[in-house]
């Protein structure tokens, strides 16, 4: 039996908000990324024309001639640029704690450049890593409505793909970290995110506009300058429902864990413990759950079994992962968000006891999950419980 193979598949099964493909390689001091915290898809964009009024089109700011073209060219059709959807990860670079923004656009190329000919579109791909700590100035809780500001994001590294494999993101992202890290590369852009939140006649809405710049000072400055706030939005950007902005910054933001001092109650230690987990410090993070649960041995978060478990299955200390999940599993969730995470531990408990040569075992908790509703453990069914 493959039992290396189902190790894998152990390690693939993931929890919905912070758990990630693993990224193999001892060397590599940064954790793997994290799964889409959050998400924004639906703005509109906006552009001066020639005639001085202004224009729209939904996720992308159009030329400046947008009414008066009436034949434009594929690659005058996607704007000054355009956005699919933009996604929040999360990723550990040296212990620091940094946030991956995804911009996935439309794109494409001519075959015959020259003569603009045989249009492909496909989808392309920017990716920026930035400090952690930029995320909150992007939307403070004291919200000045009605007052456009700049925030430099920070950037530790960036990247473009052109018609990029979805299943190769996180890789794209990893090798560049890497390429930093190692010295290979340094990094020479920088982002900066203008923004104003504005509130009229009982509606809420935010003005943004991702500037991009290179990594000086000088440059950044000019942006951030209050004194040109009021040019900020004179040209172009996009705008979004106020709620749609505020859950895309908030539910990313959730998971960025305050650094100052010492952690001193069971959340902060669950987070912290998440942290590492992700970040390939198993011990670490058992230590850290275990301290979680010292604050509160009798709580009802399923999640928190479920994490030391994985951790402890890691560490190939698979008795004990047998026990977290079966805890894990007596927590039934008390809301249908939650249900999909609680029926993995029936699968992950069964690689555990697989490992532990309990096949029967193994074969119970797979059918299990399978009857539950997790489609994953028919392979494995079928490979091993015939």
């Amino acid at each position: 039996m493959k039992k290396g193979f189902l190790l894998i598949l152990l390690s693939l099964i993931i929890f919905s908000t912070t758990d990630a493909q693993v990224v193999s390689g001892e060397e590599i001091n940064y954790s793997i990324i994290s799964k889409v915290q959050s998400y924004l898809e639906r703005v509109e964009g906006w552009s001066l024309q020639d005639n001085g009024k202004w224009a729209n089109d939904r996720n992308r700011i159009p030329h400046s001639n947008y009414k008066t073209n009436k034949n434009p060219t594929p690659r005058e059709k996607l704007g000054i640029e355009n956005f699919n959807v933009l996604e929040l990860k999360k990723v550990l670079i040296e212990d620091k704690q940094y946030n991956v923004l995804l911009i996935k656009y439309q794109d494409g190329e001519y075959e015959f450049p020259l003569l603009q000919e045989g249009w492909n579109a496909f989808e392309s791909l920017e990716f920026w890593v930035f400090d952690a700590k930029s995320l909150s100035k992007l939307l403070p809780n004291e919200v000045p409505y009605n007052q456009p500001y700049a925030v430099d994001m920070k950037v530790y590294c960036s990247g473009r793909v052109v018609n990029y494999d979805p299943k190769l993101i996180d890789d794209y992202v990893v090798g560049k970290i890497q390429s930093i890290l190692s010295q290979s590369e340094i990094n020479s852009s920088n982002l900066v995110f203008a923004v104003e939140p504005l509130r009229e006649d009982g509606k809420e809405s935010v003005k943004f506009k991702m500037i991009r710049s290179f990594n000086k000072r000088t440059i950044v400055s000019y942006y951030l300058d209050p004194r040109n706030a009021g040019k900020l939005f004179d040209i172009s950007y996009y705008e979004a429902k106020f709620h749609e902005f505020q859950k895309f910054i908030r539910d990313s933001e959730v998971f960025n864990i305050p650094t100052e001092g010492q952690p001193d109650d069971y959340e902060s230690y669950y987070k912290w413990g998440i942290l590492k987990y992700q970040a390939g410090n198993f011990d670490g993070a058992i230590d850290d759950f275990n301290t979680a649960l010292n604050f509160n041995q009798d709580t009802t978060h399923s999640m928190i079994y479920s994490y030391r478990g994985m951790a402890r299955a890691k560490m190939g200390n698979y008795n004990a992962a047998i026990e977290d999940f079966s805890k894990a599993i007596d927590i039934q969730p008390k809301d249908i968000m939650g249900y999909s995470n609680w029926v993995k531990n029936y699968y992950n408990r069964g690689v555990c006891r697989f490992y532990e040569n309990d096949v029967e075992g193994a074969c119970r908790d797979w059918n299990k999950a399978f009857d539950l509703g997790f489609g994953g453990a028919l392979e494995y069914l079928e490979k091993f419980c015939k």
